[in-house]
């Protein structure tokens, strides 16, 4: 992908990684559902060009994907592709490579989210040594041939007690008439880059403005010794103060959770 295909795509993964921290247990089934939108662009190269056309308004190029997706995916991964078509992309094959990494950056940020990024890191690692070890299952898994259900439940065999986003990645580079394991290699590395960086998920009982958001990122990246992204959420049942998620730690600071200890102590 180009330099300016990448940066769309990472200013598009910015905001979508908000929305998947906030319902990480969907983001499985969105991924799912992002690969079938790109199997749709695979399959139609006029349509490509179309979402893709510069001559067009970027808010064109997004009410197209409306107009093609709506009903037949999740409303948030309409808006996810819409928000990639405002894009500028610097060919039109960058943005159907831009949906496939979004697919596999979703799993991840379900791992992450869901504290198995680590395990996945490592299961991927352990799959691209069985299959080079194993070319007989690699012939079979990547045979074109072969009926896609029946090379997925042999992958569900092998793998199926590994974390489920990793049993998804390998589903998907099978899917593909691709060799798996340098996929797999790929995504090891896009694991080990999302792990240098800690996710809170902030709840709060309004809206930060940008310099309370600043000096909370840096507050938590000073504590934790790494670099820390915030996506905050706004919920008025807190009361006030905040409620912080970092993966397994939690740091609850609102007024409500204040209230409920008080209570408990005359409950006990």
């Amino acid at each position: 992908m180009r330099l300016a295909s990448e940066q769309a795509l990472e200013r598009v993964l910015r905001s979508w990684e908000g929305v998947v921290a906030n319902r990480p247990s969907d983001a499985i089934g969105w991924a799912g559902e992002i690969f079938a939108a790109g199997r749709v662009l695979d399959t139609s190269s006029a349509l490509l060009r179309s979402i893709t056309d510069p001559s067009r308004l970027p808010q064109a190029r997004a009410d197209l994907v409306h107009h093609v997706f709506d009903g037949k995916v999740s409303a948030e991964i309409v808006e996810l592709l819409a928000g990639l078509a405002r894009e500028r992309f610097s060919v039109a094959e960058d943005y159907r490579e831009a949906v496939t990494a979004s697919g596999v950056e979703t799993l991840l940020m379900s791992a992450q989210f869901q504290n198995r990024l680590d395990s996945v890191e490592e299961e991927l690692y352990r799959a691209t040594g069985v299959l080079k070890a194993e070319r007989e299952l690699r012939r079979v898994l990547e045979d074109s041939m072969s009926e896609l259900e029946r090379r997925h439940g042999l992958v569900t065999q092998i793998f199926g007690d590994w974390a489920p986003e990793t049993v998804a990645l390998v589903k998907f580079a099978v899917s593909r008439n691709e060799s798996v394991v340098p996929q797999l290699q790929h995504w090891v590395g896009s694991a080990g880059r999302r792990s240098q960086h800690l996710v809170a998920i902030v709840t709060a009982a309004q809206p930060l403005d940008a310099d309370q958001e600043e000096r909370l990122t840096r507050i938590l990246s000073q504590r934790y010794g790494k670099p820390v992204e915030i996506h905050v959420g706004v919920d008025p049942a807190i009361v006030g103060g905040l409620r912080i998620v970092i993966g397994s730690d939690v740091i609850d600071g609102s007024l409500a959770a204040r209230i409920n200890n008080v209570k408990s102590v005359f409950t006990d």
